[in-house]
Protein backbone atom coordinates (compact mmCIF):
# COMPACT_ATOMS: atom_id res chain seq x y z
CA UNK A 1 0.00 0.00 0.00
CA UNK A 2 1.47 3.62 -0.70
CA UNK A 3 1.84 6.27 1.54
CA UNK A 4 -0.41 9.42 0.89
CA UNK A 5 1.99 12.09 -0.19
CA UNK A 6 2.72 14.37 2.67
CA UNK A 7 0.65 17.39 2.76
CA UNK A 8 2.54 20.67 4.70
CA UNK A 9 4.53 23.59 4.36
CA UNK A 10 7.54 23.09 2.94
CA UNK A 11 10.75 25.36 3.59
CA UNK A 12 11.72 26.35 0.28
CA UNK A 13 8.17 27.33 -0.83
CA UNK A 14 7.93 29.75 2.67
CA UNK A 15 11.40 31.22 1.80
CA UNK A 16 9.93 32.05 -1.94
CA UNK A 17 6.79 33.13 -0.78
CA UNK A 18 8.61 35.76 1.93
CA UNK A 19 10.66 36.74 -0.73
CA UNK A 20 8.13 37.76 -2.93
CA UNK A 21 6.29 39.10 0.20
CA UNK A 22 9.48 41.07 1.43
CA UNK A 23 10.93 43.08 -1.51
CA UNK A 24 7.77 45.14 -2.26
CA UNK A 25 7.16 45.55 1.65
CA UNK A 26 11.04 47.35 2.31
CA UNK A 27 9.90 49.37 -1.05
CA UNK A 28 6.99 50.39 0.36
CA UNK A 29 8.28 50.98 4.43
CA UNK A 30 10.74 53.07 3.32
CA UNK A 31 8.50 55.00 0.68
CA UNK A 32 6.49 55.32 3.30
CA UNK A 33 8.90 56.71 6.01
CA UNK A 34 10.42 58.83 3.37
CA UNK A 35 7.24 60.49 1.97
CA UNK A 36 5.38 60.29 5.69
CA UNK A 37 2.04 58.38 3.58
CA UNK A 38 0.51 55.85 6.12
CA UNK A 39 -0.83 54.30 3.78
CA UNK A 40 2.61 52.60 2.40
CA UNK A 41 3.67 52.57 5.72
CA UNK A 42 0.90 50.25 7.15
CA UNK A 43 1.42 48.06 3.59
CA UNK A 44 5.11 47.76 4.02
CA UNK A 45 4.88 46.81 7.78
CA UNK A 46 1.86 44.24 7.07
CA UNK A 47 4.01 42.02 3.89
CA UNK A 48 7.14 42.45 6.40
CA UNK A 49 5.49 41.37 9.52
CA UNK A 50 4.42 37.90 7.71
CA UNK A 51 7.34 38.03 5.58
CA UNK A 52 9.69 37.75 8.55
CA UNK A 53 7.05 34.67 9.97
CA UNK A 54 7.69 32.32 7.21
CA UNK A 55 11.25 33.09 7.35
CA UNK A 56 10.78 32.22 10.84
CA UNK A 57 8.78 28.78 9.94
CA UNK A 58 11.13 27.79 7.19
CA UNK A 59 14.02 28.12 9.19
CA UNK A 60 11.85 26.05 12.06
CA UNK A 61 10.92 23.50 9.27
CA UNK A 62 14.54 23.20 8.22
CA UNK A 63 15.47 22.44 11.29
CA UNK A 64 13.40 20.16 12.76
CA UNK A 65 11.10 19.43 10.07
CA UNK A 66 7.84 20.32 11.38
CA UNK A 67 6.07 23.73 11.50
CA UNK A 68 6.56 26.21 14.07
CA UNK A 69 3.18 26.71 14.71
CA UNK A 70 0.08 25.09 13.01
CA UNK A 71 -1.48 25.68 9.72
CA UNK A 72 -4.74 26.86 11.54
CA UNK A 73 -2.83 29.90 13.14
CA UNK A 74 -0.82 30.59 10.69
CA UNK A 75 -3.50 31.29 8.46
CA UNK A 76 -5.19 33.88 11.31
CA UNK A 77 -2.38 35.34 10.99
CA UNK A 78 -2.30 35.71 7.48
CA UNK A 79 -5.35 36.90 6.90
CA UNK A 80 -4.87 39.41 9.74
CA UNK A 81 -1.40 40.76 7.40
CA UNK A 82 -3.70 41.00 5.07
CA UNK A 83 -6.48 42.73 6.92
CA UNK A 84 -4.00 45.60 7.79
CA UNK A 85 -2.50 45.88 3.88
CA UNK A 86 -5.62 46.51 2.73
CA UNK A 87 -6.04 49.19 5.14
CA UNK A 88 -2.84 50.37 3.35
CA UNK A 89 -4.37 49.94 0.43
CA UNK A 90 -7.33 52.36 1.21
CA UNK A 91 -5.03 54.66 2.64
CA UNK A 92 -3.35 55.66 -0.43
CA UNK A 93 -5.60 55.43 -2.39
CA UNK A 94 -7.84 57.91 -0.30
Amino acid sequence: MQQPPRRGPSATSNLVIATILGIPGVINLVGGVLRGGAGDFLCGVSALAYALLLVRDAMHIKKTGVPAMAQSRMLLIGFACLGIYLVGVYFKHR
